[in-house]
């Protein structure tokens, strides 16, 4: 596995830890799971810490002499960046055209106030995020180096 590879699971894991905790904390779990919210908010709070030692040891033990990145990392981020470009892009013409439709037309929309579409917003680039790292992760197992 290379160091690029790592660097795209420890921040997959910690795109993934985020999006949880901000769920529990910006929207909340039902009643009936109240006993549970603060558990599991500690295991992906514990996630993210953990990615985050793996991060800084990954930087600290770095090689001097060692190559960082090459075309074939060059063009993984670049398919990776690609697909979340498009994602954000239709994500957010999306939001704009349900806003639009909701003042022209008098429709309901998704998108409740501004309050719910910050969320919307933050989600939206938080899976961005995600599908980054996740086309990496693809295109890095698929070349098998």
């Amino acid at each position: 596995m290379s160091k690029q590879e790592m660097y795209a699971w420890t921040s997959l894991l910690s795109s993934i830890s985020v999006v949880v905790i901000y769920t529990v904390y910006a929207i909340g779990l039902p009643e009936n799971w109240a006993e549970v919210e603060s558990q599991l908010a500690s295991i992906f709070i514990k996630v993210f810490l953990f990615v985050l030692v793996i991060e800084i040891a990954l930087e600290i033990l770095k090689n001097k002499n060692e190559v960082e990145k090459d075309e074939r990392d060059e063009m993984v981020a670049g398919k990776g960046y690609r697909n979340a470009y498009h994602f954000l892009m239709v994500s957010v013409v999306f939001v704009l055209f349900q806003m639009i439709m909701e003042n022209i037309l008098g429709f309901q929309s998704l998108v409740y106030g501004s309050v719910s579409l910050v969320h919307v917003l933050i989600y939206v680039v938080l899976l961005a995020s995600i599908i980054n790292r996740g086309t990496q992760i693809f295109f890095y197992r698929r070349i098998g180096f």
